[in-house]
């Protein structure tokens, strides 16, 4: 029974096959009339027709939908390599930018401080810390930095030379514990010293001003600039800010608690005083 089913779909697959060569053949040329034999095959053909038209279709659509995925793809991952590229152009447009504006303003302050001979250096290390308590610089003796230089940029002070080398020098900051600067009170010229307050084991990255007189009205929000004394800092140059008075019986002196005006932890480039005509 088995043998006999398939030998009966065998023989369906022919005559469809014979009906499909016969159709075709008949209606090669054009009649407006078919004859009824035409019409029956026709009518059992038309079906399988539209089923295999649907099936051919579908697989063309579908390899074309492979295709243009493909396509796509491609395109995203140019347009994504493109967007990277844009994106690293505009940081470095950006960093531009930034420089140019800091420079543009060490620029300004030079020009409003023309008593000033400066060299404009560039900060190319710093010691371990969250604080640039002490940094290197890329000029030194071959550019006539010399030991004991005011370093300071458009803000204020930011410290002095204490070591050169020919291209590089290394710079002491003002919120190092071992910076000392003679400073005043610009509003009431009360004189005192202004010392860092990092150590090796404390960092604020604050300054105090220690041996104000008793009877120093200093107050919160005061400025404090160099007093010029000690032949290394120029007079005037602002330090920083006083954000808190400490003023206790038992000492001989009030001691003011200094923000400074530079930004320590944002340091790129500075200015190094080669000379001052006061």
């Amino acid at each position: 029974m088995p043998h006999f089913k398939k030998r009966w779909q065998l023989v369906l697959v022919i005559v469809l096959a014979i009906m499909l060569i016969v159709l075709t053949v008949l209606t090669s040329e054009q009649r407006i009339n078919l004859t009824k034999v035409e019409g029956v095959v026709g009518d059992i053909i038309s079906p399988v027709q539209g089923f295999m038209y649907r099936v051919a279709t579908s697989v063309s659509q579908f390899f074309q939908s492979i295709s243009e995925r493909h396509q796509l793809l491609e395109q995203y991952e140019a347009l994504k390599e493109r967007v990277t590229q844009l994106e690293q152009q505009q940081l470095e447009m950006d960093e531009v930018i930034r420089e140019n504006q800091r420079l543009k303003r060490l620029l300004d302050f030079k020009e409003e401080k023309d008593h000033f001979t400066v060299e404009g250096v560039r900060i190319t290390g710093k010691n371990p810390g969250n604080w640039f308590n002490t940094m290197t610089i890329n000029k030194g003796s071959n550019h006539g930095v010399t030991v004991n230089m005011a370093v300071i940029n458009d803000r204020g002070l930011v410290g002095r030379v204490i070591d050169v080398g020919g291209n590089w020098a290394t710079v002491r900051t003002i919120i190092d514990g071992q910076s000392s600067v003679s400073a005043i009170i610009e509003r009431t010229r009360d004189n005192g010293m202004v010392k860092g307050n990092n150590t090796l084991t404390f960092e604020d990255g604050l300054c105090r001003m220690i041996n104000l007189p008793l009877d120093s009205d200093v107050v919160k929000g005061d400025r404090v600039i160099t007093s010029g004394l000690g032949e290394i800092f120029p007079k005037g140059i602002p330090i920083g800010e006083v954000i808190e008075v400490l003023d206790e019986e038992r000492d001989m002196y009030k001691t003011a608690i200094i923000r400074p005006n530079v930004d320590f932890m944002r340091l790129e480039e500075v200015l190094v005083i080669r000379s001052a005509d006061e």
